[in-house]
């Protein structure tokens, strides 16, 4: 937890200052007392967890604004190495659904400091609508701060339900793909969840400036299984970067930026790219059906 209350980066955009060691503990022993929704006014604090390496990456809040107009509030923080991958979007998501499908709630607000593009986009990819943007609104840290305020309604919740059903299954399965490829124990695990993921015929293709190579599931994951576990490359990772994704129907597709880096026979490189990937839906949910890369190069 220390690692994002000490960020300024991350802290800039939240009320708590930059926290050492024992504010962060002392804000910690706090937050361990808010697991649960007892009365109006009170606030749930959970951690935001990373599934694979169960790493701690942040927190999502849900205030229980008032139960006699069945209001909420929602907040989100996570640290800066985990942002712009969709945990944030997904913990959130999570948190909606407890408020609206358990609580009860007819609407649910959010704000966000108005230079804090990162989490309107958040809040408007899980349905919110900006209903203000409130000039020199509070004094914040040292400087008058304006602030854009969001809701959402439960009508509106509901009739997004299957879009954004789909959505986090479609960005469950980014992640899984990026996963994947990492030196950190647990590979064959990845590799496994990764074919699953696949449909049986699926192809991955790899551009460059030559020839396309287009492989098959089992000749594609195959040798990166092996240089992932023979020593090949250590300390590797890759990662999207940004990207969008677009639905339709029975189909989508994520196209974006990635980056990749780590150590390959001795030698430290950093690299990166493009990267498509395909979607469809099947009896048993999303899988990918396709994938284009292209890296980076002179």
């Amino acid at each position: 937890m220390l690692e994002f209350h000490s960020d300024p980066e991350v802290t800039r955009f939240i009320p708590w200052p930059v926290r050492d060691r024992e504010a962060t503990r002392a804000a910690l022993t706090a937050k361990i007392d808010q697991g649960q929704l007892t009365e109006p006014g009170s606030w749930l604090v959970l951690a935001i967890e990373e599934r694979n390496s169960g790493r701690l990456i942040g927190e999502v809040l849900l205030k229980w604004a008032s139960a006699d107009h069945r209001q909420g509030e929602i907040g989100f923080v996570v640290a800066r190495p985990f942002q712009g991958k969709g945990f944030a979007t997904e913990a959130a998501r999570e948190v909606l659904r407890l408020g609206f499908d358990h609580l009860g709630l007819h609407r649910i607000t959010a704000a966000c400091l108005d230079d804090n593009d990162a989490s309107a986009r958040s809040l408007r990819r899980l349905g919110f609508t900006q209903e203000g943007r409130f000039v020199d609104e509070l004094w914040f840290k040292g400087a008058w701060a304006t602030r854009r305020h969001f809701a959402l309604t439960e009508q509106t919740w509901r009739s997004r339900g299957t879009a954004a059903e789909d959505q986090a299954q479609i960005e469950s399965l980014i992640r899984c793909f990026f996963d994947a490829f990492s030196s950190d124990p647990g590979v064959s695990d990845r590799m496994a969840a990764l074919r699953a993921a696949m449909l049986p015929d699926a192809r991955i293709v790899r551009t460059g400036g030559a020839e396309p190579v287009a492989y098959d599931v089992d000749s594609f994951l195959a040798p990166r299984r092996t240089m992932l576990t023979d020593g090949t490359l250590t300390s590797f990772h890759e990662e999207a970067q940004s990207g969008r994704l677009e639905l339709f129907g029975d189909m989508a597709q994520w196209f974006g930026r990635y980056s990749k880096h780590g150590i390959r026979d001795g030698k430290s490189f950093d690299g990166g790219g493009m990267k498509s990937i395909q979607f469809v839906r099947t009896a048993a949910g999303w899988r990918i059906s396709a994938s284009v890369w292209d890296d980076d190069r002179p």
